[in-house]
């Protein structure tokens, strides 16, 4: 049987034509190199090499190992390089999943950005799903890290990174003179206003969040229309057909005749956050967090985030 030692020592002498050099920068000695070519020779049935006074020289069969086992090797040596960059997470697939709004924080799009910037050869699958649905999907790695906004309450085999805190403001059209016109807005400014709000099942924790500061003001919000995502919502809002709750990044995404105000007594944040199995062992992974952690440590988003007056 052919060893792939046999081909590379074959190959070195084949190029320097000479079995002492090839010895020396092979660290063989050269009886053992020229036993190896000659049982080489024996296995294959043909003579590799025409024998001179000095040196050796490539016969015809020769040459055509040549090619061959060059090619060989380059193979192998790039299958072992590939075999080692996955190991090392700088090759493979990554699923990634965030909830609706997540990638609207400057940190999000960034993280993206500067991953496939370092490890081009890391395939993304972006998953979108709510924060109650990737915690499950996290749980079984059905995908391998999520953006989620709520952490599951028992975080056992669950580890996260804090991305940032994002206040929860009243997006309103422009044309809405009950909610523009005031300078200071307070909930129970809000008792008369129609509302664009979405089902519970949708979000619970924010459901839960935002109706409980609510209740404490006394107000009952008047939702006319129900919506499923940050983005219909806006549109609706857009229209005039309601206001609604939504983060403070929405100045990323909102439509221009839609004006982001602050509420004194609403007093919401939201925290996004990256969240991960513990027992995940995609190589892949570790180069991904270590991107997130970097970049919600640089600040990005501590841009003039001014709301409208």
């Amino acid at each position: 049987m052919i060893e792939l030692r046999q081909l590379r020592y074959f190959v070195r002498v084949a190029q320097l034509e000479h079995f002492g050099q090839a010895a020396r920068e092979l660290h063989v000695v050269q009886p053992a190199l020229s036993r190896q070519i000659k049982q080489l020779e024996d296995e294959m049935g043909v003579e590799l090499f025409e024998r001179l006074p000095r040196g050796v020289k490539l016969t015809a069969a020769g040459q055509v190992l040549l090619d061959k086992a060059s090619a060989i090797l380059d193979d192998i040596d790039r299958m072992v390089s590939h075999t080692q960059r996955a190991a090392q997470g700088k090759t493979g697939f990554l699923k990634v999943g965030f909830a609706d709004g997540a990638t609207y924080s400057g940190h999000v799009p960034a993280a993206f950005g500067e991953f496939r910037k370092h490890n081009p050869r890391i395939d993304l699958e972006l998953v979108p799903a709510s924060s109650l649905q990737q915690a499950a999907l996290v749980a079984s790695e059905a995908i391998d890290i999520g953006f989620v906004y709520w952490l599951p309450a028992n975080q056992i085999g669950i580890e996260s990174c804090l991305i940032n805190e994002e206040k929860v403001v009243l997006a309103a059209a422009k044309s809405n003179k009950k909610v523009t016109s005031r300078e200071a807005l307070n909930l129970r400014d809000l008792g008369d206003v129609p509302f664009v709000w979405f089902k519970r099942t949708a979000a619970p924790m924010y459901y839960d969040l935002i109706l409980s500061r609510c209740n404490q003001a006394g107000l009952t919000l008047n939702v006319v229309q129900d919506a499923f995502t940050e983005s219909t919502m806006l549109s609706l809002v857009s229209a005039d057909i309601g206001v609604t709750f939504i983060t403070e990044y929405a100045r990323r995404r909102k439509p221009d005749n839609v004006i982001l105000k602050e509420v004194q007594d609403l007093n919401a944040t939201l925290r996004l956050s990256a969240m991960w199995s513990t027992s995940n062992r995609n190589p892949a992974l570790k180069p991904f967090i270590e991107t997130i952690e970097r970049i919600a440590n640089s600040g990005i988003d501590e841009e003039n985030s001014d709301l409208d007056e």
